[in-house]
């Protein structure tokens, strides 16, 4: 393990098993609601009424780091409590994407459930931090959450849009009826996990929610084409270029597609 202080932040790197010690994992419930979950790590943000928790996790902290690299804990446990109010960012090493399903079901228009179907306890962490305003109930591998409101239906479809958590791929299942009975205007686009995940991305694009009336797509694509037409950076590296380029192509694409179901 290896902590280092910098940017105003704790920097930790340990092993793949770092995040799985018990002292870690409580320390992470309890911040569970301050938690940024990234591709190959955590960042803990700091938290007032945390200090206590956090104050013992970094006296735990100290003594694994310097007993395992044999230096003076005293001088150590002074120096991270100094830093008692900076973040926390704990990377894990790279490792092979683990797959981890997810079982999406709707219920219908206001309520639905999430199941883990492959046990892991980070994922199940990961979708109640991201969905904790919607939560009405919770198990060990299911959440109950209700989207009545556009802003969580929003909040729902940006994390079903993320796969890629702390090496973890998330691959969410979902029934055959899930869209007709959330979104009674798609049925005519499909039913299969494919056709649902291409829906859930291209309105990511547009960073508009499903649902969203024709006008509404017409108006954010026109803005989003004009900021990322290629004839704009003409001029610039061809890495630049190219990713406009790319961008670009992808919002005729998902407009196109969008567009046909609106």
């Amino acid at each position: 393990m290896r902590v280092v202080l910098r940017n105003n932040a704790i920097f930790v790197q340990g092993s793949s098993n770092t995040l799985e010690e018990s002292w870690m994992e409580e320390f992470f419930d309890h911040h569970i609601h301050n938690t940024l979950f990234l591709d190959n790590g955590v960042l803990v943000l700091n938290n007032e009424n945390s200090a206590d928790q956090k104050e013992e996790f970094l006296e735990t902290l100290s003594e694994r780091f310097t007993k395992a690299n044999e230096l003076s804990s005293p001088f150590y446990t002074r120096s991270l409590k100094r830093c008692k109010t900076a973040a926390v960012r704990i990377e894990v090493p790279f490792r092979e994407s683990e797959k981890v399903d997810v079982e999406v079901y709707a219920f219908g228009p206001d309520r639905v459930k999430l199941s883990v179907l492959t046990p892991n306890r980070w994922v199940m962490r990961y979708l109640k931090q991201q969905l904790s305003s919607m939560v009405t109930s919770s198990t060990n591998d299911a959440l109950f959450i209700d989207v009545t409101t556009q802003q969580s239906r929003a909040r729902l479809e940006k994390t079903l849009n993320r796969r890629e958590v702390l090496h973890f791929t998330i691959n969410y299942q979902y029934d055959d009826m899930f869209m007709s009975r959330l979104y009674g205007n798609y049925r005519g686009w499909g039913q299969s996990n494919d056709a649902i995940d291409k829906m859930i991305r291209y309105h990511a694009i547009f960073e508009i929610p499903m649902g969203s009336s024709p006008e509404d797509l017409k108006k954010r694509y026109r803005t989003l084409a004009k900021r990322y037409h290629p004839d704009r950076v003409q001029n610039k590296s061809p890495k630049i270029i190219n990713k406009y380029t790319e961008k670009f192509q992808l919002l005729q694409e998902a407009y196109g597609a969008l567009r046909a179901v609106s």
